[in-house]
């Protein structure tokens, strides 16, 4: 823990935080041991409000599984959010919380503190984005969110555009593509970028699931 955070929550100890969850994925329909308010939400999918902020997310990730999932990438245009309420009212243990469903290391989850108005990763250039909308919340205290790397070209040493996006998916062994078909038809209606568009009028006709 860092000492900044050791002393957040040091002072927090005795006001315990509501934290937000960021989502745009397979977080919402598939939540897992992610423990979440499921009572609250204005979404179709329990727990899930649909109004986060809006960030530049598309499908550029390869996932170790074949599946091409969402992350957060420079230059793309942005979509709303969707977020929900953690059960956890400690920043690290929500932090936790969120790497353990997602499988991978705590510095892979991002944060925003409102109180000192800070940041992880420090370099995150959409905190201005955050900022304003955690000011807009008067009820939240922080932000969580999964803050993997692009893999697109590293997995397939190929350019990301349409075109080698649905030549990936479109050659994925049987096994592999069912789980990427399922990803993509699931995600939320909302989160419609320029990828998921191509992929909905090529041939493989991957439109979402309700």
């Amino acid at each position: 823990m860092s000492m900044f955070r050791f002393f957040i929550s040091y002072l927090l100890k005795q006001n315990k935080m509501r934290i937000a969850i960021l989502g745009w994925g397979s977080l919402i329909w598939d939540k897992r041991n992610l423990k979440i308010d499921k009572i609250v939400g204005d979404s179709q999918y329990q727990g899930w409000y649909n109004t986060g902020p809006s960030l530049p997310i598309e499908f550029a990730r390869i996932s170790d599984d074949g599946r091409l999932t969402l992350v957060i990438k420079e230059g793309v245009q942005s979509v709303t959010t969707l977020y929900s309420i953690s059960m956890c009212k400690d920043l690290d243990i929500a932090i936790l919380n969120l790497a353990t469903r997602e499988g991978s290391c705590t510095n892979k989850i991002g944060y925003y503190l409102k109180q000192g108005n800070k940041v992880y990763p420090e370099d995150f250039p959409y905190k201005n984005i955050l900022q304003i909308w955690i000011e807009q919340c008067n009820n939240i205290d922080a932000i969580v969110w999964t803050n993997l790397s692009i893999r697109f070209h590293d997995k397939t040493h190929q350019e990301f555009n349409d075109n080698n996006v649905i030549a990936y998916l479109s050659g994925l062994p049987i096994e592999k593509r069912g789980k990427a078909e399922e990803y993509i038809r699931k995600t939320p209606v909302q989160i419609q970028t320029p990828i998921r568009t191509a992929i909905e009028r090529s041939e493989l006709r991957w439109t979402p699931i309700e």
